[in-house]
């Protein structure tokens, strides 16, 4: 079990709730949201999380701009700006740019990006775009007639040993590799940066920064180039240089002087632990390196390299179902001080089928994640206390909490509290709407199909189950609970017991219908002693579900979610009237 302080830079103060319920509600359309406290969202693009809006045009983000603050997204990311010879509209060709100015390469003219800047500013939304500063295209017919000349050019070609840092930053990677070192070279870059911040750009994301040179490597690139007034964050995939351990950790405490870094080494090892089935052990990788904090790294549980190249070139994630990234992103995008970059999926899986200007998955509504966002925002500013226990991987704040489990949904879970790092009390999972019971030692409560729950503190009280109401309120003696009828049984009893001694005979008191809900299903109630140890329902007849001895509290509904060794799991959620 790994706790984290708080990093050098506190993050900012702790913003006004969101609006996102347990289950997502869409916001209504408009342009007139005030601010981003409206939406709980972060001042500051470093506190929140991003959304990668990968390939969208500009007008479809405008379009989704209410979804995305409603989601609780701080910021979008486009991809790059920069004009581009793209006749045959594939996505790459957005990363071999003519040179360092916005052009129309099929996401949209610079007026375009200045109004979608204007627009997401109206939900507190940041705007950061994807910059492609260490080559151009490769035919260089295409490119700027200005730094066609042969001393803009590293000019070394051949493979790369990713052991030698001076292969890494001078030789081409595909496209010929531009001289960063050339002061008229960093000009254009540093003239392209001035232009996208005035149309209203808030952040700026370096493409293979690990290719272009630092100051102690004798190149001025990225003091010339980086704007302070803007978020900033390289893109580093692996280390800057292999097979040294130590220098690329200098290497890395350099670029973060600088900017924030992608952190691809820990992101990947969280998203494999999921896809191969359990929880991961470690708690980060740059962060452990003395001289890196938290707010200096940015982790994705799936980006567009992992995506949108083949599978030989390193696309691994292409083929995971959703829902194993959403669990990836779940445990990355709920650590404290740092942020995280959800991707949008396109629809298509062949590298050459992804075509700029189409949009890609709105996943991103999703409960799930809106509720990990919410968790992100909402818990600013608090420390970390990261465990697994059981295949559950737990990222504890002071206030609210994730749970994630490593394989399998549906699941009543009993799992440590972190050295008492989360707050004792009741929590509302904001994914599936269940009751959590919080005590200085466990964190108890049902974890749904997604098999992601997010515990968040909220309005709920603080004294773990005793009475705070007036001296004739009889919570403390009893509760009541509610069962859905979803397998039409044709009675429905409900068994409890207390210190394994049942407190009725088998198979318990019947249960009193209450109505049909929404999808047709009967509602059942009981009341029954609030500290009853466990509870089974039953239809009386041989039918009955497992033992429940988590989430049973006041209003708190259970319906059937699945069969284990011949009895039937269950699900719950908080009963409305």
């Amino acid at each position: 079990m790994i706790r984290k302080k708080l990093s050098k830079s506190l993050l900012s103060f702790l913003i006004s709730l969101g609006i996102i319920s347990t289950g997502f509600m869409q916001a209504p359309v408009t342009a007139q949201a005030a601010s981003s406290n409206d939406y709980g969202l972060q001042d500051n693009i470093a506190d929140g999380t991003i959304l990668h809006c990968f390939d969208w045009t500009y007008q479809q983000i405008i379009d989704e701009l209410p979804n995305i603050a409603a989601a609780g997204f701080t910021s979008v990311q486009t991809s790059p700006a920069q004009a581009a010879n793209t006749s045959d509209s594939i996505w790459y060709y957005l990363y071999q740019p003519s040179g360092f100015y916005v052009g129309d390469a099929g996401l949209g003219s610079a007026d375009d990006l200045q109004r979608l800047c204007s627009e997401a500013d109206n939900y507190g939304i940041k705007v950061i775009v994807d910059v492609v500063a260490n080559h151009l295209a490769g035919d260089h017919t295409y490119i700027d007639d200005s730094l066609k000349a042969s001393e803009y050019w590293h000019n070394c070609s051949g493979s790369i040993s990713y052991s030698d840092r001076y292969q890494v930053t001078h030789y081409d990677i595909g496209m010929p590799d531009l001289n960063s070192e050339n002061s008229y070279v960093q000009y254009k870059v540093a003239n392209y940066i001035s232009e996208l911040k005035s149309y209203g750009v808030d952040g700026i994301r370096w493409d293979a920064a690990k290719h272009i040179s630092l100051p102690s490597e004798s190149c001025g690139f990225w003091s010339a180039v980086i704007d302070s007034s803007m978020f900033n964050y390289g893109e580093i995939l692996d280390t800057p240089v292999t097979d040294n351990t130590s220098y690329a950790n200098y290497l890395m405490c350099e670029y973060t002087d600088y900017m924030s870094v992608s952190d691809s080494v820990y992101s990947a090892v969280v998203t494999g632990s999921i896809k191969d089935g359990t929880v991961p052990s470690a708690y980060g990788s740059w962060t452990l390196v003395d001289g890196v904090d938290d707010n200096e790294v940015v982790y994705f549980a799936e980006s567009h390299d992992t995506y949108s190249n083949t599978v030989a070139e390193g696309s691994w994630t292409k083929y995971l179902d959703q829902n194993i990234i959403d669990r990836s992103y779940a445990i990355l995008a709920s650590k404290a001080n740092s942020t995280a970059l959800y991707f949008s999926r396109p629809y298509a899986t062949e590298k050459t089928d992804i075509k700029i200007g189409s949009k890609g998955s709105t996943h991103f509504t999703s409960p799930e994640v809106a509720a990990v966002n919410k968790l992100h925002n909402q818990c600013a500013g608090e420390s970390e206390y990261y465990s697994t226990s059981d295949n559950v991987a737990i990222v504890a704040r002071e206030t609210g909490a994730t749970l994630v489990l490593g394989s399998g949904s549906n699941q009543n879970v009993s799992v440590p509290n972190p050295d008492g790092q989360l707050e004792e009390g009741t929590y509302t999972d904001a994914v599936n709407g269940g009751s959590f019971i919080v005590t200085s030692s466990t964190i108890s409560g049902y974890i749904g199909s997604t098999g992601i729950a997010v515990l968040l503190k909220e309005n709920s009280s603080n004294d773990n189950g005793s009475d705070n109401d007036d001296s004739d309120n009889n919570d403390s003696d009893s509760i009541t609970v509610y069962f859905s009828n979803n397998y039409n049984w044709n009675s429905v009893y409900a068994y409890t017991w207390k210190d394994n001694v049942g407190t009725t005979s088998w198979p318990g008191t019947q249960m009193t219908y209450v109505r049909q809900n929404e999808y047709n299903e009967a509602i059942y109630k009981i009341e029954i002693p609030a500290d009853i140890d466990g509870l089974i329902f039953s239809d009386g007849n041989g039918n009955q579900t497992i033992d429940i001895t988590s989430n049973i509290t006041d209003g708190t509904g259970f319906y059937i979610s699945g069969s284990s060794n011949g009895k039937y799991t269950v699900g719950s959620y908080e009963y409305v009237e």
